[in-house]
């Protein structure tokens, strides 16, 4: 299996779901932004860590099984796996820890305008 099989199978097929599955929460502008946080410091984060580690031959992705297009010595790949696996972490959380409050919102009942007596 390539990187991008991998990637697709496994990150970018669930996350596609969760995605369809909350929808109407992800038109929220402060998880986007969180997300997008969350991600630059992921990559600031990983892209040093996998750089140094390519340049003292810790570890090496295959030729055959990435696109090729490298950037610092690390593959496309990676950094999408990077972005891919802080959105599916983050879809997640939104899914898991924080229950859309509209199916159980309810709407109070009016009392009577007109109450005699009280």
């Amino acid at each position: 299996m390539t990187y991008a099989g991998f990637l697709a199978l496994f990150l970018l097929g669930p996350c596609a779901l969760l995605a369809l599955l909350l929808r109407r929460r992800l038109l929220c502008r402060r998880y986007w932004l969180m997300t997008a946080l969350l991600a630059l410091i992921v990559l600031l984060a990983m892209a040093p860590w996998d750089h140094a580690a390519v340049v003292r031959g810790i570890w090496n992705w295959s030729p055959a099984q990435t696109w090729g297009l490298r950037l610092w010595l690390i593959p496309l790949e990676e950094y999408l796996f990077a972005l891919l696996e802080t959105l599916l972490t983050t879809l997640l959380l939104l899914a898991l820890l924080l229950p859309d409050p509209a199916p159980w919102r309810r709407i109070p009942e009016r009392e009577p305008a007109n109450k005699k007596g009280a």
